[in-house]
């Protein structure tokens, strides 16, 4: 796998992934470099949005892009799902501010700084899906 720069295009091929940004412009973006690399991305604006298509569809990463007090508070509330209910579901979250350490005791796996790094957050994903 690349350690820098271009990431390739099927790299994420088949890879359901629920992205959750209240940004529409943040939202486009992580579903444009999701898809170019392959992944299957089904965008929501809200957690409760993305709860509910958590109901109907079992995606193997969440993307969350919600400012850090709603991410805190959505990951908490997946975390308390039954595995089989997505409880389990490796996430990453995209912030302006705070650390992987933070990222990790709030109970997500993995952490891209705002501005994105679209490779970066392409090698995140795939990482997450090699280490399940």
């Amino acid at each position: 796998m690349p350690g820098a720069g271009f990431f390739s295009i099927d790299s994420l091929r088949g890879v359901l992934v629920l992205v959750v940004d209240g940004d529409p412009r943040g939202r486009g973006a992580l579903v444009d470099v999701l898809t170019y690399c392959g992944a299957l991305v089904t965008p929501t604006a809200s957690a409760e949005e993305a709860f509910g298509v958590m109901r109907r569809i079992k995606p193997d990463v969440l993307v969350v892009g919600l400012a850090d007090d709603e991410s805190g508070t959505f990951i908490r509330r997946v975390r308390c799902l039954k595995p089989e209910d997505g409880g389990v579901v490796p996430a990453v979250v995209v912030a302006r501010g705070g650390d992987d350490d933070l990222a990790r005791s709030r109970g997500f796996q993995g952490y891209v700084r705002a501005p994105l790094d679209p490779w970066g957050l392409c090698r995140l994903v795939s990482n997450l899906m090699t280490v399940r």
